[in-house]
Formats: structure tokens, C-alpha cells, sequence
């Protein structure tokens, strides 16, 4: 039985820095020295739009018993003159139409008992306009993240997005001010979906149903961001790829919870003797990416009922996992 892993080592010593473009301890000075380096950031919040305007209600003016007018703050009754037009209307001599107002501010004229009653129209409830902006951006990051799994950053332009999108060249810029923008944004995504690995690794690790249910789920080869890390982990290899530390530390991170859940087996002595979690988490890691890529290549010239991944990797991780 293996001792406990203590997790992956700092990217600062297995990766080949470049004028510090790519240096652990610049990118990450503010974070403790911790091997993940913090790896997932918290998004940084939306600025909603406020509450609905506020309208201002209208004063009334109410009806003395001798037909003079007063106001509800206070002060003297104005007095009437009968002869006068009501307020709003031109002709005295012209009939007043039932349940309606004589007049600006006026309340409506109560109807005669003959007269048919006039219901009072319902008030259009507020709604709160949706945010736009957001919508257009999750839309943009949608089809930059399509086409980086398909032709990875570099065969991606921000004219080809914007036309996935069906945007505006000038519109896309708006929103990103540049390829290398919209590439981070797109790898905050991949990390979110990393903290949720991060944050399940007990629960992962609970039963080999729970570790091959993982499998199946959220690193399914099958699934579009693990298509999009496996060729985005391909371009990396590159030292200038503007992504090259995070999508490295990326797979990283994945690997350390793979290790994590298999040390969590071998605990348990449900690991194969002189199994070590280590090498067998970077395999598993290894043939997701692998099969990922797969998925997008040969699938088309194979049997469908040959080609199914996620068999494939739990074939292979029950080769080190007994009892």
C-alpha cells in the first residue's frame, strides 16, 4: 500500500519560463505557495442594472359637499364657478363620457345608476429588462470555446468567432478587446469546471460507482471541454501560447484529483498491489485527453458500436482497482 501523494509540484519548476511571461511566482505573488496556486479565480461580478424607476404619483384634488374644489395638503377651498369649463374640456355644453376623468388630476365622474360601469384597466406589472450584455457575451464565449476545440486558438481569428456568432467584427470587440481576452475568459470557464472536480474529490473517491460515474460525467471524453482542453493541451506545447501556464496548470489540477480519489482507494486497500495512484492518475488523465481527441478525429471511419470512449476508460481504470 502507496503512501498519501502530497499532490502535483509547482508548474514553476516543470515548466520552461520565457522573460517571466509564464513564471509561477509573478502570475501568482498574491497566493499562497500552494501547488493548485489558487488555481480557480472567482468571476468577477455583473453590475445588474438597478430597480425599476420609481413613478411619481399624481395629487388629487378632492370634492367639497358645496362643489368647491380643496387640496388633500391643505389650505382654502378654491372656489367654483358654474359657468366655467371643467378643467381639460372646451366645450361646457359637450357630454361627459361615463367613469372617465372631467380632467387632468380630476377623479372620474361617478355614473348614474343607468349607466354601465366601466372597469378599471389592471396595472401593467414592472419588468425588469434583461441583461444584454451578459446574454451577447455568454453567446460569444459559447462560440469561441466551439471553434478552439475545433481548430484550436491559434486556427481560430476573432472575424471567425464573430461570424460563429452572428455578430458584427466591431460588435465581438466591444465585448472583447482582443483574442488574447476573450482566450482567458474562455479558460475561466475550464476552471470552473475544475473547482467542481476540486470540490468533489471525497465524494469521488466515496465508491468505485461514484469514481466511474466521474468518469462518465464531467470527464466524459465525449464532453465539449474536455475536447477543448485536449486541443488546447496539444497548441500549449508551444512556449509562446498565450494560455500555455494556465492550460498546463489545468491539467494539473486534473490529475491531482484523479490522484486524490485513487489514494483514497489504495486507503482502503481496493488498489492493486505496487499500483501507484500517481502514475496511474496521469494514464487515466493521459487517455481521457486522448480519447477526447478521438472522439473528434476517427469516430467517423469507426463502428459505432466500437467506438465508445467511456467503456474504455472504465476498462482501463478496473485494471487497477480491486475488491
Amino acid at each position: 500500500m502507496s503512501t498519501k501523494s502530497p499532490g502535483p509540484v509547482s508548474p514553476a519548476v516543470t515548466l520552461s519560463d520565457r522573460a517571466g511571461e509564464e513564471s509561477f511566482e509573478n502570475q501568482t505573488a498574491s497566493a499562497p505557495n500552494d501547488p493548485l496556486a489558487r488555481v480557480l479565480r472567482t468571476l468577477d461580478s455583473i453590475d445588474m442594472p438597478a430597480g425599476p424607476v420609481r413613478t411619481h404619483e399624481v395629487g388629487t384634488v378632492e370634492q367639497a359637499p358645496d362643489g368647491s374644489q380643496t387640496d388633500p395638503a391643505g389650505g382654502d377651498p378654491a372656489p367654483t364657478d358654474p359657468a366655467a369649463p371643467a378643467p381639460g374640456r372646451s366645450d361646457p355644453a359637450a357630454p361627459v363620457r361615463p367613469g372617465r376623468p372631467e380632467g387632468p388630476g380630476l377623479p372620474a365622474r361617478r355614473p348614474s345608476a343607468d349607466e354601465p360601469a366601466i372597469p378599471a384597466s389592471p396595472p401593467e406589472p414592472l419588468r425588469t429588462p434583461a441583461p444584454a450584455a451578459q446574454t451577447r457575451s455568454e453567446a460569444i464565449l459559447d462560440g469561441a470555446a466551439r471553434l478552439f476545440a475545433e481548430r484550436g486558438y491559434h486556427g481560430s481569428s476573432l472575424r471567425d468567432i464573430s461570424r460563429e456568432v452572428g455578430i458584427s467584427h466591431p460588435g465581438m470587440l466591444h465585448h472583447f478587446a482582443s483574442k488574447d481576452a476573450l482566450l482567458s475568459a474562455v479558460i475561466d470557464r475550464m476552471e470552473d469546471h475544475a473547482q467542481g472536480l476540486l470540490d468533489s474529490i471525497e465524494q469521488i473517491g466515496i465508491s468505485e460507482a461514484s469514481l466511474d460515474a466521474a468518469l462518465g460525467g464531467p470527464w466524459n471524453p465525449k464532453n465539449h471541454l474536455m475536447g477543448l482542453l485536449a486541443t488546447l493541451s496539444a497548441e500549449v506545447v508551444n512556449p509562446k501560447h498565450p494560455g500555455r501556464y494556465r492550460i498546463a496548470r489545468l491539467r494539473l489540477v486534473h490529475e491531482h484529483v484523479l490522484e486524490e480519489v485513487l489514494q483514497a482507494f489504495d486507503t482502503r486497500g481496493q488498489l492493486a498491489d505496487g499500483a501507484d495512484p500517481t502514475f496511474v492518475a496521469r494514464s487515466t488523465f493521459s487517455l481521457l485527453l486522448s480519447l477526447a481527441v478521438r472522439e473528434r478525429s476517427v469516430r467517423a471511419l469507426q463502428r459505432v458500436e466500437k467506438a465508445e470512449p467511456v467503456a474504455d476508460v472504465h476498462a482501463f481504470v478496473r485494471h487497477y482497482i480491486v475488491g
